[in-house]
């Protein structure tokens, strides 16, 4: 049964980095981008507001599944930035190391109820309004095979192979005889929506909200009985 149509578009960056929250001295990437990464970037092409962003989050209007598709090698490098240990430091710099993932290629499938937003992303897929950019600023990416007229149907063998949210599912891996390099399944706690809040000197800050474990992997599949998949093109999918 075909339940209804999505937007898929494909990315790849040259170098990438996700960051997983708390990790302070030594940044620690996830293999895919968070939710909350790629609705920033769709926000940034579509030229919009950050408080266009928070909406966007705090009322889910936007749906999203990755699938990794590869991933060539990784690395680390040195990053320096400013930092203020008391008031009268001012020039203090600290150095801290970070993942770099090189040459990582995605899927990405948006879900969107609303005709006219569906519309606005697919045009601002097809044309940025800004360079599109996966993480940090530099983190230039290219967008290609952006798609609007797919299908999408329910998975009925619960085989998928996308990233998930581990909500206390039970779920088992699957791999396969092939000789590509996996990536077994890794999970780490991302948040999928942010609340914006005030502080005692009226300064506005950002309070991580439906904080849940993103679960990522490469080259195998994952059965998944405990949550509703679906079968898009060769992929089957979650959304969330």
């Amino acid at each position: 049964m075909i339940v209804m149509r999505v937007i898929r578009f494909r990315v790849e960056g040259i170098f990438n980095s996700f960051r997983i929250p708390f990790f302070r001295t030594y940044q620690k990437s996830f293999l895919a981008p968070p939710k909350t990464t790629i609705i920033g970037m769709l926000t940034n092409i579509m030229g919009k507001s950050e408080q266009f962003y928070y909406t966007l989050l705090e009322e889910d209007m936007i749906k999203v599944s990755v699938v990794i598709n590869s991933i060539k090698g990784k690395a680390k490098d040195l990053w320096s930035y400013k930092s203020f240990e008391s008031k009268s430091d001012m020039h203090g710099r600290s150095i801290i190391r970070r993942d770099k993932l090189y040459n990582a290629k995605y899927t990405i499938y948006l879900m969107i109820e609303n005709e006219e937003l569906s519309k606005e992303i697919y045009d601002s897929l097809i044309c940025p309004k800004s360079i599109p950019a996966l993480g940090l600023d530099d983190e230039i990416i290219k967008i290609f095979d952006v798609d609007d007229s797919l299908t999408i149907d329910i998975n009925k063998f619960h085989i998928i192979n996308s990233v998930f949210m581990d909500k206390g599912y039970n779920y088992e891996v699957k791999i396969s005889d092939s000789d590509n390099y996996i990536e077994l399944p890794t999970s780490n706690i991302t948040p999928l929506k942010y609340k914006i809040i005030i502080d005692k000197d009226f300064r506005l800050a950002r309070k991580n909200m439906d904080e849940y474990k993103q679960v990522e992997y490469l080259n195998c599949c994952i059965e998944l009985k405990d949550v509703e998949s679906y079968k898009c093109e060769n992929n089957n999918v979650v959304f969330y």
